[in-house]
């Protein structure tokens, strides 16, 4: 799903940096729910806090040198 929705908006001049979402591992079905157990948290903070850096450096570098508008 975030691969169809990233798609889209980059597709209409979004920039999307590498690794700008954030889940847990240990994916759907059976299994205990993030709330219920430690299993996979510090993965996903990990991914988080590199999330959160590649965003901000991504922001940054656009605010330095902003894309400029396609041609007309």
């Amino acid at each position: 799903m975030i691969s169809e929705i990233s798609g889209a908006l980059i597709d209409i001049g979004y920039t999307i940096p590498g690794q700008s979402w954030t889940y847990w591992h240990l994916g759907p079905g059976p299994g205990p729910d993030y709330m219920d157990s430690e299993q996979g948290r510090e993965w996903s903070h990990k991914t988080a806090r590199a999330m959160a850096s590649n965003l901000y450096a991504v922001a940054q570098a656009l605010a330095a040198t902003p894309v400029p508008p396609p041609p007309s």
